[in-house]
């Protein structure tokens, strides 16, 4: 199935207009022109401090108030903070239970999403594709390529996700050594030992947690009735009577599960979002911008 910018336009994939808009709350080390804080001085209109006129040969930015100020009566330049550019990467879990419902057609519109806009941005985008193991056709080193992304796009598409996601407390050594933006998209169905193992990998980087949960797995279910539950990971199947008691059992299972993955996430630093409703990218971005307040 052939993934076009028409499937984007239409419900199936974002439109091309949606856009996240982060921002960061420190400052890339690139020496690449962005749209982000950088460390390097050059173009920019935030001034960073003086340096001498042999250190940045530039005669137009002399200040000549620093210059008469100067104890050693030598010329005095502005430098500016130049904006740089990040490497903004999509951090996936692939394994089986992602396949559930909707959930790998929300990875797939975060994907093409989060792609453009850090196109948009000027910065470059890659992708970690994670199961039991990495799997070098499911990744996607930081580029600029779109074309690579949709041909991605349409892989998943195509892909029936399996196994467990070990493979995402190896995925740091994928990740080039300076700091960049990281989002990790999981369900976070596996013990929280290996969160945090993943979690402690991935501390160089800044995370943001996109955590997926699909409320037909615990708020969509019956009060009455006999109903078989199946891991979609080890296979292992049980059938249940259910009832008022236990699907309230169920449901505060869920609720604890998600004050200790927050918990977990908050230990290190990040906070996480949880998206139980259909994907919108208007979530994410008050997500992001809560983030810096």
């Amino acid at each position: 199935m052939a993934i076009s910018l028409n499937d984007i336009k239409q419900e199936k994939y974002p439109p091309m207009t949606e856009t996240l808009h982060y921002r960061l709350p420190w400052q890339s080390s690139s020496v690449y022109p962005g749209a982000h804080p950088g460390q390097m001085v050059g173009a920019g209109q935030l001034f960073k401090r003086h340096e001498p006129l042999i250190a940045s040969p530039d005669p137009r930015r002399i200040d000549l108030r620093a210059s008469v100020l100067d104890p050693f009566s030598g010329y005095r330049v502005r430098v500016y903070q130049q904006q740089s550019v990040v490497n903004v990467y999509l951090l996936a879990d692939l394994s089986a239970s992602m396949g559930y419902a909707d959930k790998q057609q929300t990875l797939i519109r975060f994907l093409l999403t989060a792609a453009n806009s850090a196109f948009d941005y000027g910065d470059k985008f890659g992708f970690i594709g994670c199961t039991e193991r990495i799997e070098h056709c499911r990744l996607l080193p930081a580029g600029q390529h779109l074309g690579r992304v949709t041909a991605l796009a349409k892989q998943l598409q195509g892909l029936t996700f399996t196994d467990s996601a070990n493979g995402l407390k190896n995925a740091s050594a994928f990740l080039p050594a300076e700091r960049s933006l990281v989002f990790l998209l999981s369900d976070c169905h596996f013990p929280l030992a290996q969160l945090r193992a993943v979690l402690g990998s991935l501390q160089g980087h800044d995370l943001i947690p996109l955590v997926l949960w699909n409320q037909d797995e615990y708020a969509a279910l019956p009060n009455w009735g006999l109903i078989s539950f199946q891991d979609m990971e080890n296979h292992e199947s049980r059938t249940l009577f259910m009832r008022p008691a236990l699907r309230q059992k169920i449901m505060a299972t869920y609720r604890q599960r998600q004050r200790e993955l927050k918990n977990s996430f908050r230990a290190f630093g990040t906070e996480p979002l949880f998206i139980t409703e259909p994907y919108s990218t208007q979530t994410v971005n008050r997500h992001l911008q809560q983030r810096l307040a």
